[in-house]
């Protein structure tokens, strides 16, 4: 299987899945350039997260089996040229749906299409009568370390409107200390909604794509924040949830995330769910023993590291 991205985004859930992906199946990795680097010897670019791709003329894609791991405007141009059978696995739904996406559309009808939430598998199917495997997103383990007592609450998601940062921001106000803030900004969202909260206050910058910048964030963690809300989308897992339980830390997510969703996600009992600012800041400042949330956190995760997906692809 030779994995293609086909997307700009250089950080967030696209880019962590692929990373995991191809780490985990050892699946080479490649994208769209205008013409390939390196034709006799390869010339490998980093991606980050200790994988390398290898950009490819758009008449010189790999030969075999292709998947997509995410697309965006900026190659839809490709698509109609994309052999049928081609794997396309969509995220969420805003993939497919607003102004500008027939191409991708279009396209779903002659690709076989993986979804890695059962919400979006739903979705495609509900509103396009479009067919998908659901698969479980693939993960990784990478080495980590953790100290003995860990005490810091942090974010690591991208500062964006769908993550609802100011959420957290709010909390901050009552909180000592405060929740701190990583990742890649919107700086839309931190001009228009974050700034007059404070936001230069409790943005700690953003970290290199590596298991190792990640680690060190994480290792004196022992809440990792997380308030994703996405429309027609939740329920599941992302990979802030699975670096965090992962990692040792306790997940607290939004209350929205897991409304209405078919999920496994259970207050108290492997994660903790809180509605707003309100219930983030009375939860932290209890800071309650985390063991028990922990323990079942733990189960959450096994079935992402033990999914295998070149078995799962081949009944597509």
């Amino acid at each position: 299987m030779n994995l293609l991205y086909m997307a700009r985004p250089v950080y967030g859930g696209w880019v962590s899945f692929t990373a995991h992906l191809s780490l985990k199946y050892k699946y080479p990795l490649f994208k769209i350039g205008t013409k390939t680097e390196g034709a006799e010897t390869p010339k490998l670019r980093e991606y980050g997260y200790g994988v390398q791709y290898q950009n490819r003329a758009p008449n010189d894609l790999p030969k075999g089996k292709l998947l997509i791991t995410a697309i965006d405007k900026t190659y839809y141009e490709y698509l109609d040229k994309l052999p049928d059978g081609t794997f396309i696995v969509i995220h969420d739904p805003t993939e497919v749906s607003g102004k500008g996406k027939e191409p991708v559309l279009r396209n779903l009808s002659r690709f076989k299409v993986i979804t890695i939430r059962e919400s979006v598998k739903k979705y495609l199917k509900d509103e396009f009568g479009v067919k998908s495997r659901f698969i479980l997103h693939p993960f990784y383990e990478y080495p980590y370390k953790k100290v003995a007592h860990p005490d810091r609450a942090v974010s690591i998601s991208r500062v964006d409107f769908d993550k609802h940062t100011d959420i957290i921001l709010k909390a901050n106000k009552h909180l000592r200390p405060p929740i701190d803030i990583y990742g890649a900004i919107n700086r839309q969202y931190v001009f228009f909604k974050l700034n007059d909260l404070g936001f230069k206050k409790y943005y700690k910058g953003g970290f290199e794509k590596s298991f190792e910048e990640l680690g060190k964030i994480l290792e004196d963690a022992k809440y990792v924040v997380d308030m994703s809300v996405i429309k027609n989308d939740g329920g599941g897992s992302q990979y802030t949830f699975l670096e965090a339980i992962y990692e040792k830390c306790a997940l607290v997510i939004n209350a929205k995330w897991i409304e209405n969703a078919k999920t496994d996600f259970v207050d108290g009992a492997n994660c903790y769910v809180v509605a707003d600012e309100e219930e983030l800041a009375a939860l932290l400042n209890k800071d309650p023993n985390t063991s028990k949330v922990l323990k079942g956190a733990k189960a959450l995760l096994e079935p992402h590291v033990a999914v295998n997906w070149p078995r799962e692809l081949a009944k597509s």
